[in-house]
């Protein structure tokens, strides 16, 4: 690491920090990169004079020899005696001595160990150095403290002040814990839905509430939308006008301050109420949204403390906010190419115009009245306009060829599922969707292409898209026939039930054909969506 990118993140020490002429610090580490990367930096702050160890019974033979230290910063793991180990050592021999722990692999268990030992700072690796120059002015501040509490005389001075240290590293302790519990669960988080779900439950599991609500602010609407919540609420509060400053979570919306609410008459509706604790929900220094915590869980009322946890919750899950409705855009933005792509491919041949939509349309209706999940209706969806993006691929010649195809002509099409899958899937999204490309010309029997599966090998979802597509390209005109008629093209697809089609999904077909059939209609009559 190069001398200028340290210095990139080089910063002024203020007040005290800079009036000591110099501060020793250890740093105690296994790994020498480490160990000079941080010594350079620290000599870029000035006023340091550091020393390094490769291990602790090294680390342990400096602080012996220079007979006082300021301050060290030392790994948790490394051969011999471990960092923890090491704290207790140098803590016999100078208990003024401040530690930072430096872990790559943080837990509840090292932490209370390292505090226990006498930690009083915790880096957790990777760290940006604006981090470390935080612990080091932490670091210096509490040796600061601790030096001058030497010359105190009475015993009950000394024992606050330390008190107050151990007050703090405990609320630091209880930080990282919350902390903790906050990334594992949002590292697990696929999409905004999923994310403010997750959000209210966080709220209430880290407040004990017994409810949880979140809103997202829309400038545009000056309304605030309810996007997630956990307990019972009034109608009138999923879309609030921003005008409605009667309203607790609009005054957080506007003023962009956390409120406090006593019980009494609340966003939730009726008198005695139990307290609430709203907090505004800020990306990039701008209110995105406020989340709100109320009632009470296991016989207790929602504490002060609310307001610090939910503003910790709100401060750690706005970069993952940010970045999925960043990656929701850009998907949303490359499907709405690819689908402005195939309709230009399906343009050309009036035969075809609007296909990919109507297939599309019947595949979603049809797997809704089987009672798909939600999810699985959102990538048939996907897959359903996308599904010849393939074709693509394919020749004009071959494509537009107003008779029938010869064999060659054939093979060159049967290609378009694999050319389609790949398109999709080079591009990053949806994996179940390109599945679902790859294989919609799949046969129950194992005829089909491009890979011959047989039965249920074949993606229940391609399955039923390979209905869907069936009919509508029986139903549409082509230039060497006229489109069948719907009672037609049904009779044929429950002829070739267990053969070309899931005997399964053409029984749910044909009821749906019979209790839905204006959402089959002829391709003349469809909907452009």
């Amino acid at each position: 690491m190069s001398d200028s990118l340290i210095k990139q993140g080089l910063g002024p020490l203020s007040g005290s920090q800079a009036g000591k002429t110099t501060w020793k610090v250890l740093i105690v580490d296994d790994e020498d990169l480490v160990r000079q990367t941080l010594s350079v930096y620290l000599e870029g702050l000035g006023n340091f004079q550091i020393f390094q160890a490769s291990n602790a019974l090294e680390g342990l033979a400096v602080i012996k020899k220079q007979g006082e230290m300021d301050g060290v910063f030392v790994d948790i793991n490394m051969p011999g005696m471990d960092g923890i180990e090491f704290l207790g050592r140098i803590k016999e021999i100078d208990r003024t001595i401040v530690a930072a722990i430096i872990t790559g692999q943080p837990s509840m268990n090292v932490i209370v160990s390292a505090m226990r030992a006498g930690a009083s700072d915790f880096l957790t690796k990777p760290f940006k150095f604006e981090q470390f120059q935080v612990a080091v002015e932490r670091m210096i501040r509490e040796r600061t403290i601790l030096k001058e509490n030497e010359f105190l005389t009475e015993e009950l001075k000394l024992k606050k002040a330390l008190e107050r240290i151990n007050d703090k590293l405990e609320r630091k302790v209880r930080e990282q814990a919350v902390l903790f519990a906050i990334s594992d669960t949002l590292s697990k988080i696929r999409n905004t839905s999923e994310l403010y779900n997750s959000i209210v439950k966080l709220a209430c599991a880290l407040t004990g509430a017994a409810h949880s609500y979140f809103w997202v602010v829309n400038r545009d609407e000056k309304k605030l939308f309810l996007m997630g919540a956990t307990g019972p609420y009034d109608a009138e509060l999923e879309v609030i006008d921003m005008d409605r400053t009667d309203i607790a979570c609009v005054r957080v919306a506007v003023e962009e301050l956390p409120i406090f609410v006593e019980g009494g008459a609340s966003d939730n509706g009726g008198s005695g109420a139990p307290r609430q604790v709203l907090v505004p929900f800020d990306i990039r220094n701008e209110i995105f949204g406020v989340l709100s915590v109320t009632g009470e869980a296991n016989g207790k009322h929602v504490g002060e403390e609310a307001i610090f946890l939910l503003h910790l919750l709100a401060e750690r899950a706005s970069l993952t906010v940010e970045n999925l409705l960043l990656y929701d855009s850009l998907i949303m933005n490359l499907y709405a190419t690819l689908r402005a792509l195939v309709r230009s491919l399906e343009a050309k041949d009036p035969y075809t115009k609007l296909h990919s939509q109507r297939v599309t349309r019947i595949a979603v209706s049809l797997a809704q009245f089987m009672g798909v999940g939600e999810e699985a209706v959102e990538i048939l969806d996907f897959a359903g306009h996308l599904h010849d993006i393939g074709k693509i691929g394919i020749r004009d010649q071959v494509l537009m060829k107003p008779g029938r195809l010869t064999r060659e002509e054939y093979e060159i099409i049967k290609a378009h599922p694999v050319i389609g899958e790949e398109i999709v899937g080079h591009l990053g999204l949806m994996t179940n969707a390109k599945e679902v490309i790859r294989h919609h010309h799949e046969r129950w029997d194992g005829r089909g292409y491009p890979d011959g599966l047989v039965g249920a090998e074949t993606p229940y979802l391609a399955r039923i898209l390979a209905i869907a597509d069936t009919y509508d390209a029986m139903t549409s005109d082509r230039p060497y026939r006229k489109g069948h008629a719907p009672e037609k093209a049904r009779a044929e697809i429950l002829r070739n039930s267990g053969t070309q089609f899931d005997p399964a999904i053409v029984e749910a077909f044909d009821e749906f054909f019979e209790r839905h059939p204006d959402k089959l209609k002829a391709p003349g009559v469809a909907n452009e969506s």
